[in-house]
């Protein structure tokens, strides 16, 4: 007979959370037993609570894995716990399109990595926002909390743009916040139109670098209850080739030390708060971490 745990409502939450996840993705994020993990999983695959959706890339180059997504009845019951609100829609909490799993996939790990910060280095505090999450703060209109908007005048309607997760870390030691904004690369955009088309990566870091220098990112202070002095783009992209394509991209646009770009592989290799992010897309220098001269503390195995 099915008995539904804390442990299983914690699973249905971060499925509903990341919008779908491989059986690897959770494993790592509870960082639980692999076979525990995966008998749970069955059990509420079983029960009707989710279901596999498509075959997703896992951590490396082995067997693709099934991804998994909530179905009707999970989200029936993480309302009936009240930790969805009851208005929220299945459109807002099931798993992604297959068009945007691969996208989805790349947020999840950057997600599930950054998650580890807070257990390595107790002293960092760690809040995230992701684009598509059900707990995003509500906006009238169904606007997307964390869509920004860049200043206008009276002839034009102010640009806006979305970025794939919000981030916000505090150093509770040395009384630091930083703030970031991330950007999830799968190949597909293009990299810079002869049109300066909003959906390129050339305007996309042109759009950023307005917003720093009119301190649009200021309205993040009252989100996160911190004092904020500008803020870091950050890129990650899938393949080694492609970070050197979007690194030569970056070197071309002036004023972009604040974008910092780094892969899949470099990733998922060390970690999310080590040394791996180019800063100003300057492939030959040495390379950065998020968390600073914390990183420093990392332990090599």
């Amino acid at each position: 007979m099915f008995m539904m745990s804390s442990n299983d409502i914690d699973i249905l939450t971060a499925i509903a959370d990341f919008r779908n996840m491989t059986p690897s993705q959770i494993t790592v994020f509870f960082q639980k037993n692999k076979q525990v993990i995966w008998r749970r999983l069955r059990a509420l695959e079983k029960e009707g609570l989710i279901q596999a959706i498509k075959r997703e890339f896992g951590r490396g180059r082995g067997r693709p894995e099934n991804s998994l997504g909530l179905t009707e009845c999970g989200l029936k019951v993480l309302k009936e716990k009240e930790i969805l609100d009851e208005k929220i829609t299945y459109e807002k909490v099931g798993s992604v399109s297959i068009d945007n799993a691969d996208h989805q996939s790349l947020l999840n790990w950057f997600r599930i990595h950054l998650e580890q910060i807070e257990k390595v280095f107790p002293r960092m505090k760690i809040n995230v926002m992701t684009y598509n999450s059900p707990f995003l703060p509500k906006c009238p209109n169904d606007r997307i909390f964390i869509t920004n908007f860049l200043p206008c005048d009276e002839n034009e309607r102010g640009t806006k743009f979305t970025p794939d997760a919000v981030i916000c870390t505090n150093d509770s030691v040395a009384s630091k916040s930083c703030l970031f904004f991330l950007e999830v690369d799968c190949g597909t955009e293009t990299i810079a139109s002869p049109k300066r088309d909003m959906t390129d990566i050339r305007q996309k870091i042109s759009n950023y670098g307005m917003y720093f220098d009119c301190m649009g990112y200021k309205r993040y202070e009252d989100v996160f209850k911190h004092n904020l002095n500008g803020f870091r783009l950050l890129f990650l992209t899938h393949t080694p080739g492609r970070l050197a394509a979007l690194c030569k991209l970056t070197q071309e646009i002036p004023s972009t030390d604040f974008v910092w770009l780094t892969d899949f592989n470099s990733m998922i290799e060390k970690s999310i708060s080590d040394k791996i992010w180019i800063k100003g897309g300057h492939l030959q220098c040495p390379r950065h971490s998020i968390i600073g001269s914390l990183s420093n503390m990392i332990k090599v195995n």
